[in-house]
């Protein structure tokens, strides 16, 4: 090829033409660079110190309290909760014994659900082996109801909730970082929906899920901390505000496709 480019240019014109070409080579190699910066994932460990963890007990001791005193006391005791939530959440990957075939592979809104359900209940967390079986039990239950549990929208894992935990719930629409945190301040728990193909987590497995659920479980400074379902190192996993943010998206059954415009989440109301 470049023989017979030599032949239709002089010699004279062939530096020339190399300098030209060697210009459109790198103009394309700084352009893909810039481009996979861009939209590559910042999968970098975000590490905090953690605050303490706290029990349900302590915001409903809190109810109290703000019920009984004058208004400048219940000022001092909301100025005590300071920029810092983290709710004492057990934490369970969606495959307990590390078995990630199915059904487990799908079990993220399972898992998140018990997860919160012991939380509120304060009951002894059980072993893997036995989370696994709560877990089957979920899901069986799913398939003989409704023939199936994979990628369940949040109005359906409410649906769920409330026939199988008896649960009251409300779901959450157009979540922002102030809606999350007054529901971490007053000790409930967000699950919360997203595409996990979006989630700065390197733990997760080629590209990640597509549809995801975790649990939104305390915030600190410009972080939420979460439990992530999804990999076994998903305790305590911290992502940023905006990732975060960014990743949410609830199912959308028409598309059957996670749809970003779709910000719910799900609250459980202890009974």
């Amino acid at each position: 090829m470049l023989s017979s480019l030599r032949g239709r240019f002089p010699c004279f014109y062939w530096p020339l033409f190399l300098n030209i070409i060697m210009k459109k080579i790198l103009f394309l190699i700084i352009l893909v660079l810039i481009l996979y910066t861009l939209l590559k994932k910042d999968t970098e460990i975000r590490e905090v110190n953690l605050p303490p963890p706290k029990n349900y007990e302590v915001f409903l001791e809190k109810e109290e309290l703000v019920e009984e005193i004058i208004p400048f006391q219940e000022e001092e005791i909301k100025k005590d909760e300071g920029e810092e939530i983290n709710l004492n959440i057990p934490f369970t990957s969606q495959a307990p014994t590390a078995n990630w075939e199915q059904p487990y592979q799908d079990a993220c809104e399972e898992a998140t659900l018990l997860m919160v359900d012991y939380y509120y209940t304060k009951k002894e967390f059980p072993s893997p082996e036995e989370v696994e079986i709560i877990l089957q039990e979920m899901i069986q239950w799913q398939e003989e109801n409704w023939e199936g549990h994979e990628h369940l929208p949040i109005v359906k894992l409410k649906e769920f909730v409330e026939e199988y935990y008896h649960y009251q719930t409300e779901i959450v629409y157009d979540l922002n970082v102030e809606k999350i945190k007054n529901y971490l301040k007053e000790g409930k728990p967000v699950i919360v929906p997203a595409n996990g193909q979006k989630l700065d987590n390197p733990y997760f497995t080629n590209e990640g899920p597509e549809y995801h659920m975790l649990v939104i479980k305390g915030y600190l400074d410009n972080n939420f901390i979460t439990n992530d379902p999804g990999t076994k190192r998903g305790e305590d996993f911290i992502y940023s505000v905006d990732n975060l943010l960014f990743s949410l998206a609830d199912w959308d059954i028409k598309k059957a496709h996670p749809n970003e415009s779709l910000k719910t989440g799900l609250i459980l109301l202890a009974n």
